[in-house]
């Protein structure tokens, strides 16, 4: 999918305005208000709402493939690859406060059953990619044998998700990206295999 510059112009105040008022103020006269056009100048960019929400998920979704191709491409450990894409959420949402909390909404997900389907494709993408370096990593005598890789990405964003949530709660008061961080050194911890020497 390939944006112009003013399709992206309105899909970033369509999410700042979701972010800001919630789903059910995205309406194509306050998006104009917000973006000082037209209606009639938006709906020669988008067909309707549900075709900007479409557009908004598919935005998200490239953003997320390319992140995964840059992993896949670079060299690293099966380990190190999922702290990357961990990594990279935090500084996603860090930098893009609005995106997070439409991201993380339910609200979006609740009125249209192929808005959830667009946000389920996107999950298992990442999915697939994080559990199937996890289950490099268990191979590869990096994790603890017994550890399940489905359920470790299910802690793994499950406290993604629960941080993310934190943080906006409390209207981005800490450093996300440090806490992040913190976050995913201790899950680490916990499966990874004991080395020798290793306190």
């Amino acid at each position: 999918m390939e944006l112009t510059k003013r399709q992206e112009d309105i899909v970033q105040a369509a999410i700042s305005l979701i972010a800001r008022e919630g789903y059910k103020h995205l309406t194509t006269k306050n998006l104009a208000r917000e973006l000082q056009l037209t209606e009639a100048a938006l709906y020669r960019h988008f067909t309707n709402k549900n075709d900007l929400i479409t557009k908004i998920l598919e935005h998200f979704s490239e953003i997320s493939c390319a992140v995964l191709q840059q992993i896949k491409d670079a060299r690293l450990d099966p380990l190190e690859r999922v702290h990357r894409f961990v990594l990279n959420r935090y500084e996603l949402f860090s930098a893009n406060p609005d995106l997070a909390q439409v991201m993380f909404s339910e609200e979006l997900f609740r009125y249209d059953p192929a808005f959830a389907g667009q946000m389920q494709s996107i999950m298992q993408m990442h999915r697939k990619a994080v559990v199937g370096y996890l289950r490099q990593a268990r191979k590869q005598g990096q994790i603890v044998e017994s550890s399940q890789p489905e359920e470790l990405f299910r802690i793994i964003v499950g406290s993604m998700r629960m941080l993310v949530s934190q943080w906006n709660l409390s209207g981005q008061s800490f450093n996300l990206v440090a806490e992040g961080e913190k976050l995913w050194r201790t899950i680490r911890n916990l499966i990874l295999v004991a080395q020798p020497g290793r306190a």
